[in-house]
């Protein structure tokens, strides 16, 4: 009797070690050929709106020349005469253009601006809705009224941003911001808003249409020389781009 049940037992154990064998078998050659998961067999992530910090800086195929871009009339900051131009597609509800501003504009303007080197210009591209326009208008009056508080009213702007068309940024909104702003004669931008608003938005449409000629489709976006840079690129890569500009 006890040698039939161990027998019964060996046979039993016989049994689960065969099949462990043909499991094991089994999985380790579908293993050898299921593919590898690798970032080959995904698909890159692209965003598709406007790529705003993902594209480097590197020239494009497009022929884009600052000399080509429309600069009279526009706002600008720095010497007049200064040797290397840079063109600056931006919209006031971007937080990309505010990562931009506070990250590289900021110290393009400390270290290249303010010693004559580089004069910036700026540029609407008023895509991200009625918020992005009336904050537009109102830089085309602020220009117009104060040139010289205007890059202290653009940084106002940006540091006062929110969410995407989220809340604040009416043109209420940014009118008592404005009033905020030391040298800034607000009833003279109220007054140039309510008579050359026409005007204003030919200009601001006529800023988006260039900058779309040369590929822009999102912000912020430069031209530097003949380089068109888009997305929130790092102080490093601007600066080179101003360099080489500044050795020719």
């Amino acid at each position: 009797m006890e040698n039939k049940n161990n027998s019964t037992s060996f046979q039993v154990i016989a049994i689960l070690l065969t099949a462990v064998i043909i499991i094991a078998t089994v999985y380790f050659a579908s293993r050898r050929h299921r593919p590898q998961q690798t970032t080959e067999n995904y698909p890159s992530l692209v965003a598709t709106k406007a790529a705003p910090n993902s594209t480097p800086a590197q020239p494009k195929s497009l022929a884009v020349n600052i000399a080509k871009v429309k600069i009279t009339g526009e706002p600008f900051i720095g010497n007049p005469q200064a040797p290397v131009t840079v063109a600056f597609w931006f919209d006031y509800q971007c937080p990309f253009c505010k990562r931009f501003e506070e990250n590289t504009m900021s110290s393009i303007v400390s270290n290249y601006v303010k010693s004559g080197e580089v004069k910036v210009v700026f540029k609407d591209f008023a895509f991200l809705g009625p918020d992005s326009q009336a904050a537009a208008l109102v830089s085309k009056a602020v220009w117009e009224a104060a040139p010289s508080k205007f890059y202290l009213w653009h940084q106002a702007m940006y540091n006062k941003q929110d969410r995407e068309n989220s809340g604040w940024g009416s043109q209420a909104d940014i009118l008592a911001l404005t009033k905020t702003i030391p040298g800034i004669n607000i009833n003279k931008v109220e007054q140039l808003l309510a008579t050359k608003s026409s005007q204003y938005r030919q200009e601001i449409a006529a800023d988006k249409a260039e900058g779309s000629a040369f590929g822009i489709n999102g912000t912020p976006s430069l031209i530097i020389g003949r380089q068109l840079v888009i997305g929130a690129q790092p102080y490093s890569a601007i600066k080179q781009l101003i360099d080489l500009q500044l050795k020719k």
